[in-house]
């Protein structure tokens, strides 16, 4: 069972990955990018799945601190702003180590294949 944090300041998406996940993982979750370092501090986890645009820190800050602290951890980014400005974020995310990148909305699918491809590349490494 791989531990997963999916931080995001829209609840919404909180509650959707419990539901598409919670009955293959071990899901937790955090409202902004310092609840979820704090988060890390507690408790190991394989996998977070974070937001890139979220108040307090946002989720190019969560990836450079997590993988800092955190070297083995895998990293998904996500948003929902579109546009080549906000396409460099994503870009961004995935050049400071993001493993995988989600654009919402996304289908449960989408999100269940993400997770299975970057803990699959885990395996194989």
């Amino acid at each position: 069972m791989v531990k997963i944090l999916v931080i995001d300041d829209d609840q919404d998406i909180l509650d959707f990955a419990k539901v598409c996940l919670g009955d293959r993982h071990e899901i937790a979750t955090a409202l902004d990018g310092e609840a979820g370092l704090y988060a890390c501090e507690t408790t190991k986890f394989d996998l977070i799945i974070t937001d890139i645009f979220m108040p307090f820190r946002d989720g190019l800050d969560i990836i450079r601190e997590a993988l800092k602290l955190y070297p083995d951890i895998k990293i998904i980014a996500m948003t929902a702003r579109y546009g080549k400005a906000h396409t460099n974020y994503l870009k961004a995310a995935e050049v400071i180590g993001a493993a995988a990148q989600l654009r919402k909305p996304f289908t449960a699918e989408d999100l269940i294949s993400a997770v299975d491809q970057v803990m699959d590349q885990t395996v194989q490494v």
